[in-house]
């Protein structure tokens, strides 16, 4: 009897301190959009104690938000920061890497052109809206947007706005700032050079 208490008693002290790390994880994540709240305004929601906050404002005049996400992938948890700007875009286009679009299944590479940006990883791009494909994909000033944003996932424009998604390896440290809001700033620089 006394081994099936110690066991217990094992459990709980494990999911204790389990439990108490990642609030200390999100409680530094909360405190980074509490940061960015001091600079653009907006406001930070958090729906419990062991949940993801989630950044609600505006920049330039836009919806923004920026909320983070994770999967568990090959026995690696992989964290993910999310940003989206409400802004309709002209451009309907996909950038990513390659190997993401890969893992996702997300359709076949051949779909998606080469876009070269830095050397160390691989980007492609897919333009479902066809018209201004070459000038743009060509245009230094894209091309230097896109490569102030890199390393990312992906970055989707469409009809309801522009989503950006970036695997980091420490969420804390990947959402510090001012990194995070000049990332904001590099984001909101590449809708203007899509519209």
């Amino acid at each position: 009897m006394e081994i099936v208490l110690i066991i217990i008693g094992l459990i709980v002290v494990f999911l204790v301190v389990i439990n108490y790390l990642r609030k200390l994880h999100l409680d530094a994540l909360h405190f980074n959009l509490l940061e960015v709240v001091d600079v653009l305004g907006g406001q930070v929601l958090r729906r419990g104690f062991l949940s993801r906050p989630v950044y609600h404002g505006k920049f330039k005049g836009i919806d923004l938000t920026i909320n983070f996400s994770s999967e568990r992938s090959q026995k690696k948890r992989r964290e993910f920061l999310d940003i989206s700007f409400a802004r309709q875009m002209q451009q309907n286009l996909t950038i990513s890497t390659s190997s993401w679009i890969e893992s996702q299944n997300q359709g076949e590479l051949n779909e998606f052109e080469p876009l070269v940006i830095g050397d160390e990883t691989t980007y492609v791009i897919r333009n479902i809206s066809q018209s201004d494909y070459i000038k743009k994909n060509r245009n230094e000033e894209f091309k230097d947007s896109v490569k102030r944003l890199t390393p990312f996932n992906y970055i989707y424009c469409g009809q309801s706005g522009l989503l950006y998604e970036r695997e980091c390896d420490n969420l804390a440290v990947c959402s510090k700032h001012p990194k995070l809001v000049d990332l904001i700033k590099a984001i909101y620089q590449l809708t203007q050079v899509l519209n």
